[in-house]
């Protein structure tokens, strides 16, 4: 299963069960720093991308001239 469909499985889960809004809300908030953190990891282990030709910017602010 994908992170998303485990999340949606445990998060209905969660809300047809007993539990209060709070726990809830600090699970979810929970989840989301976890999700933001391996982005940010998995961000820093990606290779390099350099490709060759012409740069891509226009100017010094990066719009059209």
């Amino acid at each position: 299963m994908s992170y998303i469909t485990d999340f949606e499985s445990e998060l209905t889960g969660k809300l047809e069960g007993a539990e209060d809004t709070a726990s809830v809300v600090r699970w979810i908030s929970e989840k989301v720093l976890e999700s933001y953190r391996n982005g940010i990891t998995a961000g820093q282990k990606g290779a390099q991308v350099i490709r060759k030709g012409k740069s891509r910017r226009r100017d010094q602010f990066g719009k059209a001239e």
